[in-house]
């Protein structure tokens, strides 16, 4: 065996990807939402497959994805697909076929990855205090549509005609590089709906924008345990309490700390309640705009407090990284099902290039790395040992053409293809 036969791979790297997915994790999510029980041509493998190529590689139709697929040929057998249905056969699955079997591996597929994705680099306490750990960041992002599949947000425009939009709920944890949680809605949903699709365990620190904001449920958390960070609205009802003292050269750039008083309305008779809080103004020294942080993080140091909330701003790369990288442009159906599936294999897709960027050790941009996987989805070359050399190395690797036994990630974590003995 040559030198650089390391180099080379019995997969293509489209199979290569499709090998971070363990099958046991396929088929759970299949089982549990009887998937293949109505498909007998495209089953739920198939659609996987035909749209995580179309999303890698920017495919702008069902008809560009399946001609691409014809030609590869024998290849196609390195990623489970054994033949090559018609286009509206996938497109019949696209819109029948629920996305949330999709929606369901992606958890699996997180739960299966998060203590890999886990960075030590971000495990120090923020302002020597704050576990990053224990900090949950959540945003919303509108993805906009071709027509109305889901209400907009947003006044009408002059002409009378309004595209359809997704809003994606987003949730992650600041010491790991994506989200734990999901929600697609429609993009005319509030903020404020999503605050109750979910449980956070006692102790962890809530961190989100002012667009979120509601007293009760602040409240409801502050008798959990379960602490919250965000700003204050201006409209927001409240009375000071108690000034804090501020510590001498410490500081830097916070104007007050309080404890205050939120008053809310609870219940259908709209009965006034209220709650304590904590109030911390802010002049941020670049920009030198004003900002109010409200929390119940009562014995924190102020400065702690806005550096928390300035470590909001991590998910908004996230959103970025996602729609630079995959294709959430053009849309390959127009069913809200198919919309949904489209979404939820970007963010299957963006799961797994984030554990391949981790294990070649950051030694290629995130965007080269993905451009590089979808223009030479049927070649045979190592995607992680190509990615991890050097300019010389690779020069000398290509004139290898052996082919060698994929391994990327051991037999413990398994891929799609291994042999289950």
């Amino acid at each position: 065996m040559g030198k650089n036969t390391a180099n080379k791979c019995s997969l293509p790297i489209l199979g290569q990807l499709l090998s971070f997915i363990p099958k046991e994790l396929f088929k759970q999510s299949v089982e549990e939402y009887q998937s293949d029980k109505w498909y007998k041509k495209v089953k739920a493998w198939d659609q996987f497959v035909f749209m995580l190529y179309g999303v890698l590689t920017g495919s702008s139709t069902l008809r560009e994805i399946i001609k691409n697929f014809m030609l590869m040929g024998d290849k196609l057998n390195h990623c489970g697909i054994f033949r090559v249905p018609k286009r509206s056969s996938v497109s019949d699955a696209n819109s029948g076929r629920s996305a949330d079997v999709f929606g369901r591996l992606y958890m699996l597929l997180y739960d299966h990855y998060k203590d890999f994705l886990s960075d030590s680099y971000l495990s120090l306490k923020i302002n020597g205090e704050v576990d990053p750990g224990t900090v949950e960041i959540f945003d919303s992002t509108v993805v906009s549509l071709f027509k109305e599949v889901f209400k907009a947000c947003g006044r009408l425009p002059l002409d009378g005609r309004k595209k359809g939009g997704l809003k994606a709920f987003t949730k992650i944890t600041l010491s790991e590089r994506v989200p734990n949680f999901i929600c697609l809605k429609a993009a005319a949903t509030n903020e404020k709906v999503f605050l109750s699709m979910f449980e956070l365990a006692k102790g962890t620190i809530a961190v989100f924008d002012k667009g979120f904001q509601k007293f009760r449920q602040y409240a409801e958390w502050t008798e959990q345990g379960v602490y919250f960070l965000t700003r204050m609205n201006k409209n927001a009802k409240f009375s000071i309490l108690e000034q804090m003292p501020l510590e001498e050269n410490c500081e830097v750039g916070v104007q007050m700390d309080a404890i205050v008083e939120l008053e809310y309305t609870c219940g259908p008779t709209a009965t006034n309640r209220r709650t304590k809080a904590r109030m911390v103004a802010y002049i941020d020294p670049v920009s030198g705009k004003r900002l109010v942080f409200l929390t119940n993080l009562m014995d924190l140091k102020a400065m702690t407090v806005c550096m928390l909330y300035k470590n909001r701003w991590t998910i908004e790369p996230l959103f970025k990284q996602i729609k630079q990288n995959f294709e959430l442009t053009y849309f390959l159906s127009d069913s809200e099902n198919g919309i949904k599936t489209q979404i939820w294999i970007a963010l299957i897709l963006n799961l797994i290039f984030t554990v391949i960027h981790k294990m070649a050790k950051e030694a290629e941009d995130f965007a080269t790395m993905v451009k590089l996987a979808a223009k030479h989805t049927a070649s045979y070359v190592n995607l992680l040992g190509f990615l991890k050399m050097s300019s010389a190395q690779i020069s000398d690797a290509l004139d290898n053409l052996e082919n060698v036994q994929l391994d990327l990630f051991g037999n413990n974590n398994g891929g799609t293809f291994q042999n289950s003995s």
